[in-house]
């Protein structure tokens, strides 16, 4: 079964993401880290993953190419919440989706430090460790709303601090954990309702895109129908129809289309 041979292949990472041994350099901007294990852990999954499914094609956060054109494609993220990773924080997985198409069919996300295993095929539901996950039936009232700043484009840091504080007029409390992909399987899990990020890269939110759909929630973007996995986009979800249509307003007032290119 493809889903047992690629959580086998990911399990087999959890030495590289639980090491206190790297090395770390920068990308883009002096908050925006690179480890060792990082590029070691991609490195692993390529070679393991690709031949899976013969002729798919590979997009990783650490890799050059960007643009595949296979029907199958592994987006992945060796360790989202590399910032938490440096600092020991233990809120760093490893996220891994599996398009067709483009549109997720099979996703993990690995939570090594609570060993918790976050897996979900289309039509088939979503799971942590083996129990069917399901999205929480709080109202947006009762709602915890997971967010960021735009740590790499500060220049977006407004509209979302803005939308934070009409979110956060509303809703319970919000949340920072620093990684997309965590964040957006504790909203598949019904441990938060509300997400928003102003922009994420489709190695962010497939994996989780795909839990949340399997546990009955609803994902969104702006400019498009649905999220797409070309570009960086907007990305916002929620537990429920209602809390979704609530927050996309809230969204789309501050940001009515996208507000850069790449």
């Amino acid at each position: 079964m493809l889903l047992e041979q690629v959580v086998h292949v990911i399990k087999q990472c959890e030495p590289y993401i639980t090491s206190r041994q790297f090395d770390v350099s920068n990308k883009v901007s002096a908050s925006d880290y690179l480890t060792s294990m990082d590029v070691a852990i991609e490195a692993y999954l390529k070679e393991h993953l690709l031949p899976l499914v013969p002729g798919s094609g590979f997009v990783g956060e650490e890799s050059d190419a960007h643009a595949v054109t296979s029907d199958y494609v592994w987006v992945v993220d060796p360790i989202d919440g590399t910032s938490n990773f440096v600092r020991d924080l233990g809120l760093s997985v490893i996220s891994v989706a599996l398009l067709y198409k483009q549109e997720p069919v099979l996703a993990v996300i690995y939570h090594a430090t609570r060993q918790e295993l976050f897996t979900a095929e289309k039509g088939r539901g979503a799971y942590c460790n083996g129990v069917q996950l399901h999205v929480s039936e709080r109202d947006f009232a009762h709602a915890v709303y997971c967010t960021a700043f735009s740590m790499i484009k500060r220049e977006f840091a407004k509209p979302c601090m803005d939308i934070m504080e009409e979110i956060y007029a509303q809703c319970d409390d919000f949340r920072r954990l620093g990684a997309a992909a965590l964040e957006l399987a504790q909203l598949a899990a019904g441990r938060v309702e509300l997400y928003f990020e102003m922009r994420l890269h489709p190695w962010d939110y497939a994996a989780g895109q795909l839990l949340i759909e399997e546990a009955g929630g609803y994902v969104g973007t702006i400019g498009y129908a649905r999220p797409v996995f070309n570009r960086p986009i907007p990305f916002f979800a929620a537990n429920s129809k209602e809390s979704f249509d609530k927050i996309r307003a809230i969204i789309e007032r501050h940001v009515p289309t996208i507000p850069y290119e790449d």
